[in-house]
């Protein structure tokens, strides 16, 4: 698949089967990923691989703990109350694997940088039939302290982007994108 295929077949997989990822092959992504640009060559990024279900559940669970429980907080979440009242629904779509990039915030440009890594990361496991998703809710524990602790996260890397990723269960359609909103043309 050339890059151009590759960008416009992404998309964000929610549902994926029981195989798990093999280390050597996330090893080989995360490489991918730090082939991003960053600013002055800092290379910022960290990261935490978790391959246990158990363990992803258990963090799932906690999540959706912390937000019921502090909901009041965050009014923009109110629209998914149904989901993480669900004991079905997993804030990282039952993967068999979560993939965490962290910033060392002694970077300005971490979260650019970061953010520029996970793209990559993102689009060559789409290439190797991977499919990720990046997880907003996951914020709101993942950045803790205990969490970077348990994990070995220093403290000053702040979490830039927590991603669920396995192989699709289906294939999706394309995405369907509005037009570009042009400000200036030349």
């Amino acid at each position: 698949m050339n890059i151009q295929e590759c960008i416009k077949s992404r998309r964000s997989v929610r549902n994926y089967d029981e195989r798990v990822i093999p280390e050597s092959t996330l090893t080989e992504l995360i490489t991918l990923g730090t082939k991003a640009p960053n600013g002055s060559a800092k290379e910022p990024w960290g990261f935490v691989m978790i391959q246990d279900k158990a363990e992803i559940d258990s963090w799932s669970e906690k999540i959706k703990t912390y937000l019921l429980e502090n909901f009041h907080q965050y009014p923009y979440l109110h629209q998914y109350e149904g989901w993480l009242k669900n004991p079905k629904f997993s804030v990282f779509n039952h993967a068999s694997t979560v993939l965490i990039i962290y910033g060392n915030t002694d970077s300005h440009w971490y979260r650019y940088d970061c953010s520029l890594a996970a793209g990559n990361i993102m689009l060559a496991a789409h290439e190797m039939g991977i499919g990720t998703c990046w997880i907003g809710f996951a914020e709101y524990m993942l950045n803790t302290k205990e969490f970077k602790e348990q994990y070995g996260v220093p403290l000053h890397y702040e979490l830039v982007c927590p991603m669920s990723m396995g192989y699709p269960k289906t294939k999706l359609a394309s995405s369907k994108r509005k037009t570009p909103l042009i400000f200036t043309k030349v």
